[in-house]
């Protein structure tokens, strides 16, 4: 069962929009995102949806909302209150296909002529069943095969995550709150399916207990008799054999071992939601201290009970889970392969409380893992939109800005992608220093670039300074990659600064950062970390650029420099002259004439004065005579 058409008048925010949800050609639904600022109607677009689901579940079963002695109430109120601003009326028409039938459904409120010629020409006969309505009252109606409505809602996982949907963290004392209220243990029963009993709620807030017991009822199911598996044996050919075994229990191992992939699919989603390739559930013993399932993450080696995940983290696994909980009721075989599974998932703000990367990556691998579920989502997020439209293609996935429900696609967002590849390279960046620093064994000297570190260590050589060269670790900032050194220069010591400067306890050695003369950069301390600029060279009347203001100016010779043609502003071009900094390097390091470094003196003075500062106290204490 899937949506095929809404329409929506005067509803709230909403004029007018009709929308037709397209669909593969393979006949897979296109995940939808409802876009827009707040108050443009997102919610109230999802929330037809979910009440149209809800009055046909309805028509079937009994629990799906609960009786107040005179029927069953509304899950959407109709009434004035729903009506557009100084509209006299608001309707809504919704068609789902189930196979080859129409299901339909209505909603109108305040004053409205059924006979009235202001529609499309073929709303009208698509919405036959439930199109007439009293002019003057509230009304809604569905039409619906009671049949079809108990087989697809039976087999299929139709929900609803609403915005305020939660799941209990492991460090919240309920006594700590008034009338609190947190999911008890778990215990794992028989589950007894009455007449007229969906048990799958379609408005899910919270589900980690239900999906909790449900794990634990798969890994009871895929659990194979131990007695069996010391019987099996492998022949010479790698044959499984099982000697005296009838063929029941053979076939029963078989299907355990079937049943696995079950959980290994919900381990998928636990893998790409921690983005951790060793994670994976286990049961436990019973008086195990934490919880009766847990989290196994082999290269941390922890164990970890699934209340331990972030809120975020939490609300997605549980949520899709629930798909994979939903989806196999009324066929097992469906949680073996996801693929197999349909239904209608509507999630409101599905970015809500996730990290960037979780937003653009995750969620989309997530959502390609059910194709067959039509997904109809809202969010803020132009990063989720951008992962969307990577994953399946800007074809692949239909983006609706409210209030008229206009397709879009995700061009206005490019500016997002650009601020998210800078976030995850800052994020990088961040990684790199930390590992960088974190090999040292010395005080660590940072400089602009890889020729200045080579410099500096030469320099020390050459003037008589081993024991000061032996005493620090001096390296370039930023990283070596595929296009040669990344993230230096005097941004990459400015971001490391940024860096140090929200973690400092999360770097133990003392850190100099060594700035160029040009940067004009002040000294400045932070904790371990120095801050100083290279004084300049009074001498160099060129005033070169970087540190080679500290060599002689005679040896800048022609040789080094490369003339290049570079077009004016006014279309006129003339020529500049390319500095070949690493020739040079190579041939100034080769030469190691202790003239050429004389000005370096004032570098050995930064430093003596950065060692001196960090050595331990009783290294600082004076002999005795």
């Amino acid at each position: 069962m899937y949506l095929h058409e809404i329409f929506l008048q005067n509803t709230g925010p909403i004029a007018k929009c009709h929308v037709r949800p397209p669909f593969a050609a393979n006949g897979n639904p296109q995940p939808i995102v409802i876009v827009g600022p707040n108050g443009s109607g997102k919610t109230i677009f999802l929330s037809y949806i979910v009440d149209a689901l809800t009055e046909f579940a309805k028509t079937t079963f009994h629990d799906i909302v609960p009786s107040d002695g005179l029927g069953t109430p509304f899950f959407r109120i109709v009434g004035s209150t729903t009506v557009r601003s100084g509209q006299p009326f608001s309707l809504s028409l919704l068609r789902f296909k189930a196979n080859d039938s129409d299901l339909c459904y209505c909603e109108k409120a305040g004053t409205l002529d059924p006979s009235s010629n202001s529609f499309e020409s073929d709303l009208k006969s698509v919405f036959t069943p439930v199109w007439n309505w009293p002019t003057e009252e509230n009304h809604k109606k569905v039409s619906v095969n009671e049949k079809t409505i108990e087989t697809e809602m039976r087999k299929g996982a139709h929900a609803f995550f609403p915005a305020s949907r939660r799941e209990t963290p492991n460090w919240l004392n309920p006594n700590g709150i008034k009338d609190g209220i947190i999911e008890g243990d778990i215990n794992v029963s028989a589950n007894y399916r009455l007449a007229h009993q969906l048990d799958k709620p379609i408005w899910i807030e919270t589900c980690a207990e239900k999906n909790i017991g449900w794990i634990l009822d798969v890994l009871l199911d895929s659990s194979i008799d131990v007695e069996l598996l010391w019987r099996l044996q492998v022949t010479e050919k790698g044959e499984r054999i099982l000697p005296n075994a009838g063929p029941s229990q053979i076939r029963d191992i078989e299907n355990r071992n079937i049943l696995r992939n079950a959980i290994r699919n919900v381990d998928r989603v636990l893998k790409k939601i921690l983005q951790d390739p060793t994670a994976k559930l286990r049961h436990t013993f019973r008086n195990h201290r934490l919880s009766r399932l847990v989290i196994e993450l082999e290269r941390e080696q922890m164990i970890l009970p699934p209340n331990s995940l972030s809120g975020g983290q939490s609300q997605l696994f549980h949520l899709f889970t629930t798909i994979v909980r939903y989806g196999e009721t009324a066929d097992i075989n469906k949680s073996i392969n996801l693929s197999d599974i349909t239904g209608i998932v509507i999630i409101d703000e599905i970015d809500v409380n996730l990290h960037p990367t979780l937003q653009h990556d995750v969620l989309p691998q997530l959502i390609a893992m059910f194709p067959k579920v039509q997904f109809i989502v809202s969010s803020h997020s132009p990063l989720f939109l951008l992962g969307m439209e990577k994953r399946f293609g800007v074809d692949g996935v239909t983006i609706l800005e409210m209030p008229e429900a206009k397709r879009i696609n995700s061009e206005r967002y490019s500016e997002f992608g650009k601020a998210f590849e800078y976030y995850k390279t800052t994020e990088r960046f961040e990684e790199d220093i930390k590992q960088l620093i974190a090999s040292a064994t010395k005080p660590v000297v940072l400089t602009e670039g890889k020729t200045d570190s080579r410099y500096i260590q030469i320099a020390l050589e050459l003037l008589g300074e081993e024991e000061l060269l032996n005493s620090l670790d001096i390296k370039p900032v930023g990283r070596e990659g595929n296009e040669g050194h990344n993230s230096g220069g005097h941004t990459g010591l400015n971001n490391f600064l940024k860096v140090y400067a929200a973690h400092p306890l999360s770097f133990n050695h003392a850190i100099l950062l060594l700035y160029d003369w040009d940067g004009n950069k002040p000294a400045d301390q932070i904790e371990k970390l120095w801050v100083r600029s290279i004084p300049k060279n009074a001498e160099d009347a060129e005033e070169k650029r970087g540190i080679e203001n500290l060599f002689p100016s005679d040896l800048f010779k022609d040789c080094f420099y490369e003339e290049k043609p570079k077009k004016g502003i006014h279309g006129k071009s003339n020529v500049i002259h390319d500095f070949k900094k690493q020739e040079f390097c190579d041939w100034i390091c080769e030469q190691r004439n202790v003239d050429h470094f004389a000005k370096f003196d004032s570098v050995v003075q930064i430093l003596k004065e950065f060692v001196d500062a960090h050595q331990p106290a009783e290294a600082q204490q004076l002999s005795p005579e």
